[in-house]
């Protein structure tokens, strides 16, 4: 076989599936999700409980939810940067807490940190949602960093997901 019919098909054999090896490249890391699970057990355990079900009518689950599977976690950093308080719709049903509902870790947790538990909550429980990274959270702190209040769903619905 002539070089350059080689290198043909080596470029139509082989090109196709180096997308699908970068597609891989997104998935969590062992690590960030071993720092992330660490992070949850020391901080979210506690109302969200080791299973992700929350506790009802008190603590909302993460199992399966529809803000921790958002397509873009823009809406969660948040809510664990400054906290979140106030009824929410989740999985289109209501869930009202006599508690706020997310008290604010962004003073106590580093952006990494913050990556590392969102990578993990969103990859557990029956969550499957791109991985987060330290600069998505260090971009969201800096554009953020006046807030002093916690997060309505009123207000942080207003910031896309898509």
């Amino acid at each position: 076989m002539k070089t350059s019919l080689k290198h043909f098909l080596a470029a139509v054999c082989v090109l196709p599936f180096t997308s699908l090896i970068h597609a891989q490249d997104a998935a969590p890391s062992a690590e960030s999700i071993t720092r992330g699970q660490t992070v949850y057990m020391q901080v979210c355990f506690a109302c969200h409980q080791p299973t992700g079900l929350g506790l009802p009518g008190m603590f909302p689950p993460l199992a399966s939810s529809d803000w921790v599977a958002a397509k873009k976690p823009d809406r969660i950093i948040r809510m664990v940067l400054h906290g979140f308080t106030g009824p929410i719709t989740l999985n289109g049903k209501p869930f009202a807490s006599p508690a706020p509902l997310m008290p604010p870790q962004g003073a106590a947790l580093s952006d990494t940190q913050i990556a590392d538990v969102l990578t993990y909550v969103r990859n557990s429980f029956g969550n499957k949602a791109s991985v987060v990274t330290a600069d998505e959270v260090k971009a969201i702190r800096e554009a953020e960093k006046a807030r002093t209040a916690m997060w309505t769903e009123a207000e942080i619905s207003k910031i896309p997901t898509e």
